[in-house]
């Protein structure tokens, strides 16, 4: 293991003594924010804790009191408008190559209340459904978890 480490640091430095060094710096600066930058949290972990708490997540959203959630670990923000609650879990990458995970509460049980695309438009993919964009890379996921709560991942 510690040789084919080696071998990928000698390759490094022989192409960053070859080449432009700020080349380089770029593209290594670009994946090394894409991996530390990623605080998302793992789907199995958001659906775990949505059906585990369900009963206290609905008595925050009557009360609009969401305090009780603010230092819970994954979530890292709480938004919430007149059709949802979001309480974003996440996101990895930046610019055109960001992506966020999450879940949701809508009372009108609408997939899409967190990303503004016709149901009709979302096709069946796993135990969910996706909507992917015309001759682009914007993807938006929803799945249902229980009651009126959705997971979700959002991709730009």
């Amino acid at each position: 293991m510690w040789r084919k480490g080696l071998c990928l640091l000698v390759a490094f430095l022989m192409l960053f003594s070859m080449s432009g060094c700020s080349d380089l710096v770029g593209i290594a600066a670009f994946f090394v924010l894409d991996v530390i930058g990623d605080d998302r949290a793992e789907k199995d972990e958001i659906v775990a804790f949505v059906c585990e708490n369900e009963e206290e997540l609905l008595g925050a959203i009557e009360a609009g009191d969401f305090s009780a959630f603010e230092n819970q670990g994954f979530i890292n923000d709480i938004n919430t408008d007149a059709l949802v609650v979001d309480f974003h879990c996440g996101g990895a990458g930046h610019g055109p190559n960001t992506a966020y995970v999450g879940f949701f509460y809508t009372a009108y049980n609408d997939m899409t209340a967190v990303w503004y695309v016709p149901s009709s438009e979302m096709i069946p993919l796993g135990d969910g459904y996706e909507w992917l964009e015309p001759d682009g890379d914007n993807r938006y996921y929803a799945e249902h978890i229980c009651g009126n709560f959705y997971y979700y991942e959002q991709s730009y």
